[in-house]
């Protein structure tokens, strides 16, 4: 076996440890995200806070799921990314469908990038929620990065594929 036949295979072996570790965490990363929304929606809904009473019953539900729509759109990101990992571990890293998956992960995080800093704080204050106050922390700046690299990941990939696609063409 060559140089390069040991190293394909140590990689895909890689992406297929990965693929295993990723069906185990989704599962949590999904539980984290989705018990305390059901939680909260349950108590605004019953069980009323003050300010929950005083914007009624539907409006507070609504604050709420755009509360967890960002983190609910990175996890998105991170649940795209499992058919990356499934074109790695059977040998295909440049595909038309592992480009595809970068490039909607990117959009995924882009988008939880913008729910956080801008629409979810701005659609909660004018549904009466809380005053919109711009925040941000270092995690938005790894959040960007992420978006930013997968998507230039899954462009690459893509010009990669078209390439080696022409090429083939030409020799046939």
């Amino acid at each position: 076996m060559s140089n390069v036949d040991s190293r394909i295979e140590k990689a895909r072996a890689q992406a297929g440890q990965m693929r295993v570790m990723g069906a185990l965490l989704i599962p949590m990363l999904v539980a984290a995200i989705g018990l305390p929304f059901i939680g909260e929606l349950y108590l605004v809904t019953f069980e009323p806070a003050p300010w929950a009473a005083a914007v009624g019953a539907p409006t507070a539900i609504l604050i709420k799921v755009l509360s967890y729509a960002p983190a609910a759109a990175a996890a998105a990101a991170v649940m795209m990314l499992q058919p990356v990992l499934v074109e790695y571990h059977e040998g295909r890293f440049v595909s038309d469908k592992a480009s595809a998956a970068f490039q909607l992960a990117g959009l995924s995080a882009l988008a939880a990038f913008f729910l956080k800093m801008l629409i979810s704080p701005l659609a909660i204050s004018l549904l009466g929620g809380a005053p919109f106050a711009w925040r941000f922390d270092p995690l938005d700046i790894a959040l960007m990065v992420f978006a930013a690299s997968v998507m230039m990941i899954g462009a690459v990939l893509d010009a990669a594929a078209a390439s080696l696609k022409a090429e083939n063409d030409q020799i046939v």
